[in-house]
């Protein structure tokens, strides 16, 4: 009987922007279901709206707000990074300056579709093991 052992933190994976120099890397983390979800009801307003006697969901998304709340997630920390030639902190309000900056944002979103494809991999490989399994199951240990 096979084991697989999964952990809940979700602290984040180092990238760097040059390889083999850790002294100015960026770290970043898979938003999550649950985060997802959290970051949809503080974004997302619904109202009931009424047109030739039909009654429809009307959906408004505050784009802005779920993006920077999205981005303040997925990156965790921060080294070695200036903007416009000053150290910057690792904090909510640099983060929002940070996305803003073209060259940043395609590394950032290239790292986390790396970290996505990981995650592929891991659950097509998982799915192949329960397939091949003789009783079909994988049992999970927490």
């Amino acid at each position: 009987m096979a084991t697989v052992s999964f952990g809940s933190k979700n602290e984040g994976t180092w990238f760097y922007f040059i390889d083999g120099d850790e002294t100015a890397g960026v770290c970043l983390r898979v938003i999550g279901i649950e985060e997802h979800e959290k970051i949809e009801r503080m974004t997302v307003k619904h109202k009931t709206k009424f047109s030739h006697g039909v009654k429809y969901d009307d959906e408004q998304v505050n784009e802005r707000m779920a993006s920077k709340m999205r981005w303040n997630y997925c990156i965790v920390d921060w080294k070695g990074i200036q903007i416009d030639g000053v150290d910057v902190e690792c904090n909510s309000e640099n983060k929002a300056r940070l996305v803003k900056i073209t060259n940043f944002i395609k590394f950032a979103a290239d790292c986390l579709e790396k970290l996505n494809e990981a995650n592929d991999e891991i659950e097509e490989a998982r799915l192949k093991n329960s397939e091949t399994s003789s009783g079909g199951n994988i049992d999970l240990v927490e």
